[in-house]
């Protein structure tokens, strides 16, 4: 059985692409009238496509956490590709937020921004939590809502 401590990285990565996406939902959510609002939700746009890819990077990479679950729990084979081949989807909904955000017409596209923004939080958010199962099905240690 696995400690807590082996999943110390992962709660910490957890953790901060957790406080990322935060910060795009509050960014996104402040008025959009404000001369600060294309800066700041461009500025946590990026930030959190920056973390989404190192995360992808860490769990994706040989020997990391999708490998040691399927070494651990080969069962878990095809969920762990199924949650890789969703990496690139999410990633490529964080991208699509940071363009919109990005053109030079965003302060006429609000709503299609926001709508952007907010898809790729929801499918980020539903990724979190099919991976917090993917370990506790593997080890049955419970990493929390980081």
């Amino acid at each position: 059985m696995a400690t807590d401590d082996q999943f110390a990285g992962v709660v910490k990565q957890r953790s901060q692409l957790g406080l990322a996406m935060q910060r795009v939902e509050l960014a996104a959510a402040a008025p959009a009238a404000k001369d600060t609002w294309i800066p700041e939700l461009t500025q946590h746009l990026r930030e959190l496509d920056t973390a989404f890819d190192q995360y992808i990077r860490d769990v994706q990479a040989p020997l990391g956490l999708m490998d040691q679950i399927v070494d651990r729990a080969p069962r878990l084979q095809r969920s762990v590709e199924t949650s890789a081949a969703n990496l690139a989807s999410v990633a490529g909904m964080i991208k699509e937020a940071v363009a919109l955000v990005g053109a030079e017409d965003a302060s006429n596209r609000v709503d299609e921004v926001r709508e952007a923004t907010m898809a790729a939080l929801v499918a980020l958010a539903r990724h979190r939590q099919k991976c917090a199962d993917l370990i506790y099905d593997a080890y049955d240690i419970d990493i929390g809502g980081y």
